[in-house]
């Protein structure tokens, strides 16, 4: 299983953070352009959540990924795992932590590629830099999103 742990301090409250991550709207204004992600279905935010997004990556494929939120303690920690989609196992954790007036937010994604060894190869090729830069985009923009207003 690959383990990526990313972190950032955001000045806004542990409240407003975790909210904001939540709430599915926001998960678009925080997606690289070059995937488009859409929603096939979404449910009232918290435990047992089920969303199900439409992702096209490169503009050469398009996949369904089911998602269920497993742990959602606010303001703390919310964790999601997928329920099918395009890896052999996805479980992404987000942590939520109060740094004097910032609120650190961490990131843990564990998952196994698909494909046996050929996806292992191809998590050492691309899938590993791709998930941790499609991580590091994603906390810029919820850093500059947060500050900006």
């Amino acid at each position: 299983m690959e383990h990526i742990e990313q972190s950032i301090l955001i000045n806004t409250s542990i409240e407003r953070a975790f909210h904001f991550h939540d709430d599915t709207h926001n998960l678009l204004k925080i997606t690289p352009q070059n995937v488009k992600v859409s929603f096939e279905t979404r449910g009232k935010p918290g435990l047992d959540q089920e969303v199900i997004l439409r992702v096209q990556q490169f503009g050469l494929f398009t996949m369904n990924w089911h998602v269920k939120i497993t742990e959602y303690e606010p303001p703390h920690r919310m964790t999601d795992i997928q329920i099918s989609g395009p890896f052999q196992s996805w479980k992404q954790t987000r942590l939520f932590r109060e740094v004097g007036a910032f609120c650190e937010l961490t990131d843990i994604v564990e998952y196994e590629p698909p494909f046996g060894i050929l996806g292992r190869i191809a998590d050492a090729l691309f899938i590993r830099r791709q998930v941790m830069n499609m991580f590091a985009f994603r906390q810029q923009a919820t850093k500059r999103l947060l500050e900006s207003s």
